[in-house]
């Protein structure tokens, strides 16, 4: 083609958007703009090129380029401002330089629309403050214009209402017209329910709703999660499979995480079954979960063998395996999985050596934790922690090293927490400082006088100490300060069952049984000798 100089119309719309790609790079943008403006402006071209810079996923977002393809078009459509809206929500920018965007146009008397109200909205997403959030004007701007039933329109509404905790109001919103709504819709609402712990209303929606995607199925997981129903949870996820619902990545990789974290074997076995029979990829994030799992659940065998078959691993992956390797008093594998980790070319990260100490820690090597130690610090800049701190007083202290742990302690870069006290306190106990233990016992229950564990710690220091009298003078204290303690409570899975128990409490149907094992277990521990202590 010919350009103006020739005496000829360059019409490059056809040809230059023909050759771009929907979600075209920026590079290839900044290349089609060149073309424009080498052989002559063409606002058509223009605006079509802003448009998809609005669609781009770089990071950071190019707004500068943005606004100078903008200000370049003499006479910007609507087409052209909401591009630029849109490229302002997508570039996280505060809502106010949308809504001057949007005063702008209006200035120009061009009627917006259900476009211009989507992106607009995205936009006051960004500002999560219900009292000062502009997105309440739009809504009136919404209704003005008559795009208030438009399923794209009440979808932002609503994802607006509940970024900006007000649920109430995105339920008016999706009960105005419970007809326009797809399963978008549906899904904002259970989204923004379960964000706010509202899992009963996400229950009801739920079961209510016409049409489930993946994304229900997963929200609903999550909520269930989030609130410590956990069985709920998983019963959900049995719920799904029954309906050939195929998941995704995140759920099972939540649901492996807290098997995990609960040591629930038999769920974690189940996700893993389910992943091999929908044969589903294999990736990094997958195998480092189960990995976990297994770890965390006492299969330190099985993680083992998941792991020696992965043929690509992340530092996550490593990290897993060496923390579970030394949570399992396989010291000697952990540490050479930490040499081989180093010489692969991977770099450390803060809880790399928190599984390195603990390992040296459980197996009582005080020359190598003081050595890595070191290495954490010098050789790598990564600065101490409290689990490392903690790792390395449990370390000297088990050692009998208590004053080298207590002036650990007095070096810390952290306040040091009760927990490293407590630590300490055992070992005072265990190697007879008993002058030391009790300093440390009365610190304690300053620190936190609501914790009937300090209270149970220093008795125990008298008890050894046959002083009988403070004895039970901490515990008539206890007894004074901490009058209504919330009952700690723990979960145990036998049989594919889990079962929760709480101290003290008699609701389980076999607790007359388990109690009179626990009669039995006493005594025979008496016979033993064990039980030589009050407490």
């Amino acid at each position: 083609m010919l350009n103006k100089r020739k005496g000829l119309v360059w019409n490059s719309e056809p040809s230059l958007l023909g050759c771009l790609p929907q979600r075209a790079s920026v590079q290839h943008i900044k290349q089609s703009h060149a073309h424009v403006v080498v052989w002559g402006h063409n606002g058509g071209v223009t605006g079509h090129l802003l448009s998809l810079l609005s669609l781009s996923s770089v990071v950071p977002f190019p707004l500068k380029y943005s606004l100078s393809l903008f200000k370049s078009l003499p006479f910007p459509t609507v087409f052209a401002f909401n591009s630029l809206i849109r490229c302002h929500a997508r570039a996280n920018s505060k809502p106010s330089f949308s809504l001057s965007l949007y005063s702008s146009m209006r200035l120009r008397f061009l009627n917006p629309n259900q476009h211009t109200f989507t992106f607009l909205l995205h936009a006051c997403t960004k500002n999560p403050n219900p009292n000062t959030n502009p997105g309440v004007q739009i809504h009136a701007h919404v209704i003005k214009f008559g795009y208030s039933c438009h399923v794209f329109v009440r979808n932002a509404l609503i994802h607006l209402y509940c970024n900006s905790s007000s649920v109430p109001s995105a339920q008016r919103v999706f009960q105005e017209d419970t007809l326009c709504a797809d399963v978008v819709t549906w899904n904002s609402m259970l989204a923004g329910a379960v964000r706010h712990r509202h899992i009963r209303l996400a229950e009801n929606m739920f079961d209510e709703m016409p049409e489930r995607d993946v994304v229900s199925w997963s929200t609903m997981i999550m909520g269930y999660v989030q609130n410590g129903l956990l069985q709920d949870g998983f019963q959900c996820f049995r719920a799904m499979r029954d309906k050939g619902v195929r998941p995704n990545e995140a759920i099972l990789v939540t649901l492996l995480s807290v098997s995990a974290q609960l040591g629930l074997l038999f769920y974690g076995r189940f996700v893993h079954s389910t992943i091999e029979v929908l044969r589903f990829p294999m990736t990094v994030h997958i195998r480092t979960a189960l990995v976990d799992m297994y770890a965390k659940c006492g299969c330190i065998g099985n993680a083992r063998i998941l792991f020696d078959g992965m043929l690509k691993k992340d530092v996550w992956t490593w990290n897993v395996m060496i923390c579970g390797l030394a949570s399992h008093d396989h010291v000697k594998e952990a540490l050479e999985l930490f040499q081989r980790f180093i010489d692969e070319g991977f770099r450390p990260m803060n809880v790399t050596f928190v599984g390195v100490l603990n390992a040296c820690s459980r197996a009582g090597l005080v020359g190598a934790g003081k050595h890595y130690f070191k290495l954490m610090v010098d050789g790598y800049g990564i600065q101490p922690e409290m689990e490392h701190y903690g790792c390395m007083v449990d370390l000297l202290a088990r050692a009998g090293l208590v004053n080298d742990a207590v002036q650990l302690i007095e070096e810390m870069t952290v306040a040091p927490d009760p927990v490293m006290w407590a630590t300490l306190l055992d070992a005072c106990k265990l190697h007879g400082y008993m002058e030391m233990g009790e300093k440390i016992g009365k610190k304690l229950i300053e620190l936190d006088p609501t914790h009937d564990g300090h209270y149970v710690q220093l008795a125990g220091i008298y008890a050894k100490a046959r002083k009988w009298e403070d004895v039970v003078r901490i515990r008539e204290l206890m007894n004074e300060r901490i009058a209504s303690k919330v009952a700690g409570w723990s979960l145990i899975e036998v049989q594919s069952r889990v079962h929760r128990f709480v101290a003290g409490d008699r609701v389980h149907e076999c607790s007359s049984d388990i109690y009179k094992m626990l009669e039995t277990i006493g005594l025979k521990m008496t016979e033993a000798g064990l039980l030589t202590e009050i407490f």
